[in-house]
């Protein structure tokens, strides 16, 4: 699938984010996900994962109308979770500056500055264009404001996933193919889940799929990182869109 190649069509991905969620610009949330298979020949433990099973880590970046707009599928089931992202084509990209990411903007009801993010969960480090979660253990109410706002935009890609475990019966079970086939029967379904959002969606989209949502040993989470010292002002834009959250920015 095609990652966005101009500010103008970023942008509109932003728009819609703080138009459905109110997260004012998000670029999209990202999620990855173990896709459980068999045990590859003359693999060893290599796509052995936390879990104690085999599987390859899909990764996806969704939209807020729950389409994936970046997928990379295939890393083995071993690597560290964290890690996966910097394997991708979308962080190659993104570490080249050839996203064409939009340029810092206001958000509504303030003048202040704020660049354009990427929002993921606890399995991510944080970063000046990547926002995650403040530590539930450690967490004041401004900041539990900003996780929830969060957690409501990052629900998409959820969703997403949620509703591929239920639409594609591959994902109820072990895929039996090697880790390449594996991968390619992964990345067709979401290419067919972005066809039928975009053809059929209100047929497709049904409630049917919400009580599945949570992870399964076939779409198993991604194992939360360790701190990993953001930088400074890595922290001073979570903490800037914190305070937004919980002031001009605040739900009514």
């Amino acid at each position: 699938m095609k990652i966005p190649s101009s500010e103008m069509e970023w942008k509109m991905i932003a728009r819609d984010f703080g138009e459905k969620y109110q997260f004012w610009n998000c670029l999209g949330a990202l999620d990855g996900k173990h896709v459980a298979i068999q045990k590859p020949r003359l693999s060893g433990s290599l796509y052995y994962n936390y879990k104690g099973y085999f599987s390859i880590v899909l990764m996806a970046l969704a939209n807020a109308r729950k389409e994936f707009i970046m997928i990379d599928v295939g890393a083995n089931g071993r690597v560290s979770d964290g890690g996966v992202l910097f394997y991708t084509k979308f962080w190659e990209l993104y570490q080249q500056r050839s996203l064409f990411l939009p340029q810092p903007g206001t958000l509504p009801s303030t003048s202040d500055i704020f660049p354009f993010v990427f929002i993921g969960d606890e399995a991510f480090a944080l970063g000046e264009n990547l926002m995650k979660p403040y530590p539930q253990y450690a967490c004041n109410n401004e900041q539990k404001t900003f996780n929830y706002r969060l957690s409501r935009a990052r629900s998409v890609v959820e969703c997403a996933f949620g509703i591929l475990r239920t639409k594609f019966g591959v994902f109820q079970k072990n895929i039996n193919f090697e880790p390449s086939k594996a991968a390619l029967i992964v990345a067709t379904s979401c290419y067919l889940h972005n066809y039928l959002i975009k053809t059929s969606r209100k047929q497709y989209l049904t409630s049917s799929w919400k009580v599945e949502t949570q992870s399964s040993e076939q779409l198993l989470d991604l194992e939360p990182t360790n701190n990993r010292n953001p930088s400074r002002d890595a922290k001073m834009i979570r903490q800037k869109f914190c305070h937004y959250f919980n002031n001009e920015g605040k739900l009514l």
